[in-house]
């Protein structure tokens, strides 16, 4: 209990030992510590030097040799008050600046997240993230996006069906993206058609706090996704302002 006591205040075990021994015999030489405690003579040094500091020991010449002397017991009392006074005047510090300091903690912590990834098996990864959802916002308007993904998409949009994910899925007005309307469009997965003047390189869906935005634009696709929950509620706003604005010339 009383070791504990003592690396309660900050003192290695080979502090303790050396102050403990020192207290036991009433003044030591460096030679008899480390012979009582077995701590390598060159490592007793260190050890000493750092008690005197810390006014457990003080040395002292007796004749030919130097001494080591034990503080009383009571030097531990002074040594525990001071340190309860610096820790008294840390907590204070700390509470006057807790304000500041909260600040600079949820700012950091509510920074947007963002992640990116380039070719194709990492943009799976995007797809596969998104299957962990309830429901999804597509807006998918590239035309490169099937065949950079080499079947991969099919095969997502199966897995999607299956977990019974609900989506909504903006597409082009195109022969083939109509076909898809015809093909998969339910009351759980609805999609509509925009005009193909809208066209871009670039599709994006909304997920979760997430929104993934991926380019085709050249023959490795790259994707960037940020977790923010602000900035996720912006794109569903967007984007449903786009479904509202077209969903009268589509049949669901």
């Amino acid at each position: 209990m009383f070791e504990e006591n003592l690396k309660a205040l900050g003192l290695a075990d080979e502090e303790i030992n050396i102050y403990l021994t020192a207290l036991e015999e009433g003044s030591v030489t460096i030679l008899q510590i480390a012979r009582m405690t077995k701590i390598p003579r060159s490592t007793v040094y260190l050890y000493v030097d750092s008690l005197i500091k810390k006014r457990l020991l003080k040395g002292t010449v007796m004749g030919k040799k130097k001494l080591y002397i034990p503080a009383s017991p009571k030097e531990l009392v002074k040594l525990a008050e001071e340190k309860k006074k610096l820790l008294d005047e840390t907590v204070s510090s700390l509470q006057e600046n807790l304000s500041q300091l909260q600040t600079v903690y949820d700012i950091s912590h509510k920074k947007p997240k963002i992640r990116y990834y380039e070719g194709v098996e990492e943009v799976k990864k995007i797809y596969e993230d998104s299957l962990s959802v309830e429901k999804i916002y597509v807006h998918c308007m590239s035309q490169k996006a099937i065949p950079l993904m080499k079947g991969y998409i099919e095969e997502y949009m199966v897995r999607m069906i299956r977990r019974m994910i609900h989506t909504k899925e903006i597409v082009s007005d195109s022969t083939e993206d109509k076909k898809y309307q015809e093909e998969y469009s339910t009351s759980r997965n609805q999609i509509i058609c925009i005009p193909s003047k809208f066209i871009t390189n670039t599709d994006y869906f909304i997920y979760g706090d997430n929104v993934a935005f991926i380019t085709y634009k050249d023959s490795i696709p790259v994707g960037v996704v940020i977790s923010d929950p602000e900035i996720v509620h912006f794109e569903k706003i967007r984007f449903m302002m786009i479904w509202e604005k077209f969903l009268a010339n589509n049949q669901l």
